[in-house]
């Protein structure tokens, strides 16, 4: 069975995405997709199957991932192995690898040998199922993992999906699902199944009638803003980023505007009250929080990675709806560079949260969070990012060394993305001339002109009738940015600053408590390039910006205290 999502919709996509057939060939980009495939062939099989061999009565060698603690694996039993096939399933459908593949299968063979007789394939007893996370958390991971893996051609997955998506359906707790830990998770769980091959018209009725919230749609809709911070039933989590992931598919399917609406509304309320510098949502769990809060320090959680992948994958699914707003993928790439790619400890580990000053966070020692499942699967996701097209135009939304088969059309990119803007695309196959809609960023510092033709920043330029052949070279103008810090840790009489360059955020060097002499204003004249992603500052002799992205181990501060020169 090919993989063909998004059936029985409404409203239809107006551009399609590729799921296989995109290369990418060199760059910052392929660092991050090479690095992802060698931490998944990390993992142990015996240690992601073991609860689903204990539940079954068989053998379980090794020692299970998390054991004895009250997170994650320790508590949450198969968790893990629908994180891996997240990463390794989507991998697998850009870039064959016999290991992966390998691992990948015979978790599927495994979790099909202990599933019941009815379907029911959790790593938990039944009668347990309807404790904690279970039917919402864990099984949108099942049912992420499994749909990766039918995408990447293991089609057992697809009758595991549909068999189980057919016994929740009729399960005993779907009366109070919503209303167990974080349940607003399963809303998604549950459109996912509906928008796969094997979705069926039931899974959408169970997402509307037991997942939606009416109440919180209206504070939505009213820019309420207790809508991301006081959750009613359950304590606010930045995954209520998935619910509106739900509100979307459900949208497609029914074509209830509301839905759309009350999205949008969402959107721009993260965007001005819970959207840190670089991207990252302040808005976590385990404390409480207010609109514009804005922490900074690590005494406090925010900027989880989930949250980030969470908020690429809505800009995703907008940018179908909305292809010619540049915006969708002006957040996207902002969370790329900022988080995602931050967030990856060369093969070794995933962080789990981005602090903005200290220390970037110890946990990506452990392989096995939450975050580690949607940082893999999202790094694995990255060629899928970087085109969209129809028939008639191709959408070259992030510039990376790749080549991809759009339908019946051959493009190669070269770019010196993200470390600077020049860019080269050629055209080599098309059966008919096409137009090429080049992404100009947000962060341009000016308009850009390519073969006569020019684009604002934050709009896409379309370059039209390029036929086979064709070849467009130009260059971003990499644009500088400066944000005055407001929230929770102001200093009296004294401004913090933070500064962009293009895509990328900068941070001072060093721990906090050492100003910076500079006109906050005019970054440009103070910080001169000593490679690409070091910047020295020329009012001190021993003191540098680095590129976040690319920090490992060593102190830093996103918001230092800026004193202007004199």
């Amino acid at each position: 069975m090919q993989y063909t999502p998004c059936n029985n919709q409404k409203i239809p996509d107006k551009v399609n995405l590729a799921y296989s057939g995109v290369k990418l060939t060199g760059g910052r980009l392929k660092t991050l997709f090479d690095n992802n495939i060698s931490f998944l062939k990390r993992f142990d099989l015996d240690r992601m199957l073991y609860w689903f061999r204990v539940k079954a009565g068989k053998p379980a060698p090794g020692v299970p991932y998390g054991l004895g603690l009250n997170v994650f694996e320790g508590m949450l039993h198969g968790q893990t192995a629908g994180m891996f096939l997240m990463g390794a399933g989507t991998t697998l459908m850009w870039q064959e690898d016999a290991t992966l593949h390998e691992m990948m299968n015979a978790i599927v063979d495994e979790i099909e040998a202990c599933a019941e007789d009815d379907g029911y394939f959790m790593a938990i007893e039944k009668e347990k199922f309807n404790y904690r996370e279970y039917p919402n958390y864990v099984r949108a991971w099942m049912n992420f993992g499994l749909l990766a893996a039918a995408a990447a051609g293991n089609e057992k997955a697809y009758g595991l999906v549909r068999r189980m998506g057919d016994w929740f359906n009729q399960c005993d707790c779907l009366s109070y699902v919503k209303d167990l830990e974080l349940g607003f998770q399963g809303n998604l769980a549950s459109t996912e199944v509906y928008r796969s091959p094997v979705g069926v018209p039931r899974d959408l009725e169970v997402a509307e009638k037991h997942y939606r919230e009416e109440y919180w749609i209206d504070w939505l809709l009213a820019h309420d803003q207790r809508a991301i911070h006081a959750h009613l039933g359950n304590h606010p989590h930045g995954t209520l980023l998935t619910t509106l992931e739900g509100l979307l598919d459900t949208y497609r399917a029914t074509g209830e505007e509301k839905l759309l609406n009350a999205t949008l509304c969402a959107i721009e309320m993260y965007k001005d009250q819970w959207q840190h510098v670089g991207g990252g949502i302040v808005m976590c769990e385990g404390e409480l929080r207010k609109p514009g809060c804005y922490f900074l320090d690590q005494k406090h959680i925010y900027n989880e990675l989930c949250c980030t992948t969470f908020w690429m994958l809505l800009h995703q699914r907008l940018h179908l709806l909305d292809p010619d707003n540049a915006a969708n993928f002006d957040e996207i790439e902002q969370s790329l560079y900022n988080i995602l790619v931050a967030s990856q400890v060369e093969d070794r580990g995933i962080h789990y949260l981005a602090y903005l000053e200290g220390c970037k966070d110890y946990r990506w020692v452990d392989r096995a969070t939450c975050c580690v499942g949607t940082g893999t699967r999202m790094m694995a996701m990255v060629p899928q990012l970087l085109y969209s097209y129809t028939e008639k135009e191709i959408y070259v939304n992030l510039y990376a060394d790749s080549e991809a088969t759009l339908g019946d059309a051959l493009i190669k990119v070269q770019s010196g993305m993200p470390y600077d803007g020049k860019v080269r695309i050629e055209l080599t196959e098309a059966a008919r001339p096409m137009d090429l809609k080049l992404r100009i960023p947000r962060w341009c510092a000016n308009d850009v002109t390519v073969n006569g033709f020019t684009g604002k920043p934050g709009t896409y330029l379309t370059i039209p009738a390029c036929a086979a052949g064709t070849v467009l070279e130009f260059e971003l103008p990499f644009g500088w940015k400066s944000t005055l810090y407001h929230g929770v840790e102001e200093m009296v009489g004294k401004e913090r600053w933070a500064v962009e360059y293009g895509p990328l955020l900068l941070v001072a060097a060093g721990r906090d408590g050492v100003p910076v002499k500079m006109d906050p204003q005019k970054p440009w004249e103070y910080l001169e390039p000593i490679s690409n992603n070091r910047f020295r500052l020329n009012t001190s002799t021993c003191q540098e910006y680095l590129v976040y992205m690319d920090i490992d181990d060593e102190p830093f501060n996103a918001y230092p205290v800026v004193e202007r020169p004199e």
